[in-house]
C-alpha cells in the first residue's frame, strides 16, 4: 500500500466515505477528489489485469462480447469524427483491439497501450502496434498523435495527473483527448451509497464528478469542448452471466440484430429517465507545455 495524496490539488487532507474490500475510499476535502486512499502499489496491480479479466473467469468474457461493444465505439468515433478527421490515433488501455479494430475500419492509423501482456498479446494478433506496459514507458515522440482516447481506464490509473500530462506531451497541436468513465455523483451512485457497481476499490482507484474530471484535463493543458453524462450500457452478457444464465447470454450474441435492437430501446428509456451513470468528455490540446 502506497500513501496518496490528492492527485488534483495536491492536499493531504481528506475525510473517509466508505470502506470496502478492506480499503478506504476518501473524499478531497480541499477540491471534492474522492480516491483510494491508501493505494495498492503496482505489484498488486499487476495480478489483476491477467488473462482472467478478460475471459470471464474474473469478470465479464469480454472476448465473447465484441458484438455487443461494436456500436458504442462506433458512436464514439463519430464524435471524434466531428472534431478530427483521421491521422494517428491511440487507445490508451485498449485492451484487446476492438475500439482499434473500429477505428482502423473508420480509417484511423489506429496503436495502443495497454498494461495486460495476455490482452496486448491479443491485440498484436490482430495487426496493431501495441506498446504493452503504461503510457509514461511508452516514449512516444512529441506532438505525435492526432488523438489520444480513454475509455474507462483513467479510473484504474495511480497517477492520472501523469498520465494527462503525457498525453497532453504526444497529442499535436489541437489535438483531441476523450475519456469515459463512470460518474461518481450519477443517481445511481448516489442511491446506493458503497454498493454502487462502479465502486471496485482494488480496481477503481480514483472517482470522477464532472467538475473534478473537468479541473483535471484543464490543469493538464486541455481546453474542455464538451462534457455530458449519460446512461452506461445494459450490460445484457455481464448480468446474464451473474445469473448463470451463459447459454442465453450466447443466443443473444449469436442473434446480435435483436440483441442490439433491445440494448437500443432500454438505452432509450434510461435516457428519459434522466440516468447519469457515465461522464463522457471531449478536449483539445489548446496551451503551450
Amino acid at each position: 500500500m502506497t500513501h496518496t495524496e490528492c492527485n488534483l490539488c495536491q492536499a493531504d487532507r481528506s475525510s473517509l466515505l466508505f470502506t470496502k474490500d478492506s480499503l478506504q475510499i476518501v473524499k478531497c476535502l480541499e477540491c471534492g477528489l474522492i480516491y483510494v486512499h491508501p493505494q495498492p502499489s503496482e505489484t498488486e496491480l499487476g495480478t489483476i489485469y491477467k488473462n482472467g479479466y478478460f475471459n470471464g473467469t474474473g469478470q465479464t468474457d469480454y472476448l465473447t462480447e465484441k458484438k455487443l461493444y461494436t456500436p458504442r465505439f462506433r458512436e464514439r468515433l463519430k464524435d471524434i469524427d466531428s472534431l478530427k478527421t483521421n491521422g494517428k490515433l491511440l487507445d490508451v488501455g485498449c485492451a484487446v483491439g476492438y475500439f482499434l479494430e473500429a477505428a482502423r475500419q473508420d480509417g484511423w492509423e489506429a496503436s495502443g497501450v495497454e498494461i495486460s501482456s495476455y490482452a496486448s498479446e491479443f491485440a498484436k494478433k490482430s495487426g496493431f502496434d501495441v506498446f504493452t506496459g503504461r503510457l509514461e514507458e511508452a516514449g512516444y515522440p512529441d506532438k505525435h498523435f492526432d488523438v489520444v482516447t480513454l475509455w474507462h481506464v483513467l479510473e484504474h490509473m495511480r497517477n492520472p495527473a501523469a498520465c494527462l500530462k503525457e498525453i497532453h506531451r504526444i497529442l499535436k497541436d489541437t489535438g483531441v483527448l476523450a475519456v469515459e468513465l463512470p460518474n461518481i455523483e450519477s443517481k445511481r451512485s448516489r442511491k446506493t451509497g458503497e454498493n454502487w457497481d462502479q465502486l471496485k476499490p482494488r480496481e477503481h482507484l480514483y472517482y470522477f464528478a464532472p467538475s473534478t474530471l473537468t479541473r483535471s484535463v484543464e490543469k493538464a493543458g486541455f481546453q474542455v469542448v464538451r462534457v455530458s453524462t449519460l446512461p452506461k450500457g445494459t450490460h445484457i452478457g455481464e448480468k446474464l452471466e451473474h445469473l448463470g444464465r451463459t447459454k442465453i447470454k450466447k443466443w443473444l450474441i449469436r442473434f446480435f440484430p435483436l440483441t442490439r435492437w433491445i440494448k437500443t430501446i432500454l438505452l432509450r428509456i434510461k435516457k428519459v429517465a434522466g440516468e447519469d451513470d457515465i461522464i463522457l468528455l471531449y478536449a483539445v490540446k489548446s496551451k503551450p507545455e
